[in-house]
């Protein structure tokens, strides 16, 4: 049976409980010893606060441990069955909902694939099905008070409009937040996917101890999200982060955001499965021609990982190009804004060594010596949910801001 809560008792959660309940998230396990010294506050107001958020169901026990002097001290952490919250991550080719709950572990996953080019209204309506199953999901262990949408492009959290995504013919200003409010009668969080991918990062995957750090989500298209202080970086106008259409060529080919020599142009899972259909019909690669049955029209570039895993010289030269591109396009973040770590996230990155070694090796060329050498690069583990597990969170971050 479901434990119910009323979501309105989270106004009387006061700043002193906040603070615990936010040191409890941030380090995850916890003792009563430790929230006291990190936050300057007596014990005994500790145990009262810790009292109070366990009563709210916020906080949980998770057991003891041994101590050097006096009786054992109990573990704290975050309670995962206080609430449930959902997560949609929109991809060009892709939606992925996860239900997740306050722990941010996984509690149910649906996954659909979609054809590029699709109309807007039927987008909509997939993510809507996507949503209404987790909702009815029988995995549930919680309320669900509030759900998140993230979508490639400009996404104005604030308005809750996504104001356009390149990659998706047609999608311009389109009214995200109100549409599943008033179809499912909950609070809606909206943002950008490559910013959703970064949040994940911070709270769950190889960003967690990091201050400063990129995210690069390399995909069909390629994004970056930023994290100054903790903090994740949107700009004035919430459009920091659009790598993908820097110009790395100059006079290159045309991109769908009309100019030309964009990042994603040559080194986006789009971009690179544009080069290959064109060394297809060009008898460039034998192997490439035979997984795709002479169509290049259908080739992606999943086709040309696994062509460039069996030595397929042009395919694995498509990815080392791509990954240098990757890699120039990115030390000048770096250069700029000199982070102490670099993710490497998104669907791409499961392509492999090949293009990751590449994209290291470029970085490594046009970073500056002094701010190569300190630079940390790690590939993420959080696979293709990112995003949409980034959103869960972002849903979920009104009960620790409300």
């Amino acid at each position: 049976m479901r434990k119910t809560k009323n979501f309105s008792d989270l106004d009387s959660v006061h700043a002193k409980q906040l603070q615990v309940l936010n040191f409890v998230r941030e380090k995850d396990n916890c003792t009563r010893t430790e929230i006291a010294e990190a936050l300057d506050i007596d014990k005994k107001t500790v145990s009262t606060l810790v009292r109070d958020l366990s009563n709210k169901l916020l906080i949980e026990s998770a057991g003891y441990k041994d101590s050097q002097v006096g009786r054992r001290q109990e573990i704290l952490r975050l309670n995962g069955a206080h609430s449930n919250f959902i997560g949609i991550d929109l991809g060009a080719t892709h939606v992925i909902g996860i239900l997740v709950n306050l722990r941010g572990e996984v509690v149910d996953r649906v996954y659909f694939e979609i054809r590029p080019q699709l109309p807007v209204k039927l987008i909509l309506e997939q993510m809507k099905t996507v949503c209404q199953t987790l909702i009815k999901s029988q995995r549930a262990t919680a309320e669900i008070p509030s759900i998140g949408l993230c979508v490639p492009g400009f996404v104005n959290p604030d308005t809750g409009i996504s104001v356009i995504a390149e990659n998706i013919p047609g999608w311009r200003d389109v009214r995200i937040r109100e549409i599943f409010e008033q179809e499912q009668g909950k609070p809606v969080y909206v943002e950008d996917c490559s910013r959703a991918a970064g949040f994940a990062e911070r709270w769950l995957g190889e960003g967690k101890q990091a201050k400063d750090f990129l995210t690069l989500d390399l995909g069909y298209g390629i994004g970056m999200s930023l994290f100054l202080n903790r903090e994740l970086y949107t700009g004035s106008g919430y459009k920091a982060g659009e790598i993908g259409h820097s110009v790395v060529k100059l006079d290159g080919t045309e991109c769908t955001c009309g100019k030309r020599g964009c990042l994603e142009t040559v080194a986006s899972g789009r971009g690179i499965a544009r080069q290959a259909a064109s060394g297809i019909a060009e008898k460039r690669s034998e192997l490439l021609e035979r997984l795709t049955h002479g169509k290049c029209e259908t080739v992606t570039a999943h086709d040309v990982a696994i062509a460039a895993s069996m030595n397929d010289e042009y395919s694995v030269a498509l990815l080392r190009e791509a990954g240098r591109y990757i890699g120039a396009a990115t030390a000048n973040a770096v250069n700029l804004l000199d982070p102490q770590l670099l993710i490497l996230g998104g669907g791409l990155v499961n392509a492999g060594s090949i293009l990751i070694d590449s994209i290291k090796e470029s970085l490594k060329q046009y970073t500056m010596m002094g701010i190569a050498e300190d630079i940390e690069i790690r590939v993420s583990k959080l696979g293709v949910d990112s995003s949409a597990l980034g959103i869960a969170l972002i849903a979920m971050d009104r009960i620790f801001c409300p």
